[in-house]
């Protein structure tokens, strides 16, 4: 990868504890003659004022060469559903409890920023789910989860790859995760999980019924 020159920075609600993470990243930005460019959130959020190599309070989605997500994997989906379909990676430091989606641990970030700001990096690529209905369209980096409404009957849902139908299921709902959510709800349900770097996703079902009457 080339050098980053501009980058941005996405955190968690505790700016205490990602405060001096982001000193680390202006500081480094500053030394190779980068820019970090930080959103109005961002910039009220650690009192953060305009100066060599920071540019505050930009508004809208900001057209970089990498996004620094600092938190855990809340904070983390956030910054891959902003930057899903742009090229834009982000490199995430774990702040969370599990961090399954970060890049490196809190205590290795101010290694990490310089590593990614020399472009010592590898770019994995990440499937998303697109979801549409009447309420609109969504991108989940995780996972769906789709369930019958309460008091109603048990729902027999079909399950197709493009045109073609592999199958139908009597169950409660059903669960379509990517590799990279395929070990939360899509495990607890039972469901295999996937390797990163599988270009496919794994569908398990909700209390499937396999009696009939």
């Amino acid at each position: 990868m080339n050098p980053v020159r501009t980058a941005t920075v996405l955190t968690h609600r505790r700016p205490s504890e990602t405060r001096p993470a982001i000193d680390a990243l202006i500081e480094i930005a500053r030394r190779v003659g980068a820019t970090l460019y930080v959103d109005p959130d961002e910039t009220r959020k650690h009192r953060l004022e305009h100066g060599l190599g920071l540019e505050v309070d930009v508004q809208g989605r900001i057209d970089v060469d990498i996004c620094f997500a600092l938190g855990g994997d809340g904070t983390i989906l956030t910054a891959l559903r902003r930057y899903a379909g742009t090229g834009v990676p982000v490199f995430a430091v774990n702040f969370g409890e599990i961090g399954f989606l970060a890049t490196v641990d809190k205590e290795d970030a101010p290694r990490g920023f310089d590593r990614a700001f020399a472009g010592d990096f590898e770019v994995l690529t990440l499937p998303g789910i697109a979801v549409s209905g009447a309420g609109g369209e969504w991108l989940a980096i995780n996972d769906v989860s789709m369930h019958r409404q309460p008091g109603n009957r048990v729902a027999d849902l079909a399950y197709a790859v493009g045109a073609d139908e592999i199958g139908r299921v009597r169950c409660d709902g059903l669960v379509v995760a990517t590799p990279a959510g395929s070990t939360g709800y899509n495990l607890a349900n039972g469901g295999p999980v996937m390797a990163w770097g599988v270009a496919g996703f794994v569908v398990s079902f909700i209390a499937p019924h396999s009696l009939t009457a």
